[in-house]
């Protein structure tokens, strides 16, 4: 009897055992890139480096506008010695005015610019997604970082590792 029991014992220490064994997995392919390489003037990707200059060149007008417009305003903020009470008033109220203006001009801008933006740049940056994904799969990787995101917290020990530049090529190629 006391040898059934422990043949029983052992049996089930030997399926709990088993039951909390970890699982074995296979190891996990990580690659790196950095989408901040993406958007270089030189060697980023060609289709979205020219959505990046497009907007900048619709854009620069606005710009110039509204820089030339900020420098009226600073030179009637500087006012010069021995200005008669009634010329401080007018320049005060036309640095209002002007400032006003700046204002609506700037928001104004800034939301035509994020709708050209979204328009422009966003199909873009959804391909390049699509084709990272399948460029990672295509290479057996199972976890992409991008340290662009992660600036500090990464520390890339093999720069093989580091699949930027070839998906850069490879986007390119395949999207001229």
């Amino acid at each position: 009897m006391q040898t059934v029991f422990i043949a029983g014992f052992l049996l089930v220490l030997t399926s709990f055992a088993n039951a909390q064994a970890p699982a074995q997995t296979a190891p996990v392919k990580v690659g790196v890139v950095n989408s901040g390489a993406f958007a270089n003037p030189t060697g980023g990707i060609t289709r979205l480096v020219n959505a990046i200059r497009t907007l900048d060149t619709e854009f620069k007008p606005r710009r110039d506008e509204i820089t030339q417009l900020v420098s009226r305003f600073d030179s009637l903020q500087q006012t010069p010695a021995n200005t008669p009470p009634a010329q401080l008033a007018a320049r005060r109220e036309q640095a209002e005015t002007l400032q006003i203006e700046i204002r609506r001009k700037q928001e104004d801008a800034r939301v035509a610019f994020s709708k050209r933006q979204t328009a422009l740049i966003d199909p873009v940056q959804k391909n390049i997604f699509q084709a990272l994904e399948a460029f990672a799969k295509q290479r057996g990787i199972d976890l992409l970082v991008d340290v662009s995101k992660f600036p500090d917290g990464v520390f890339l020990v093999n720069q093989g590792a580091d699949l930027t530049p070839a998906f850069i090529r490879d986007f390119n190629s395949r999207n001229p």
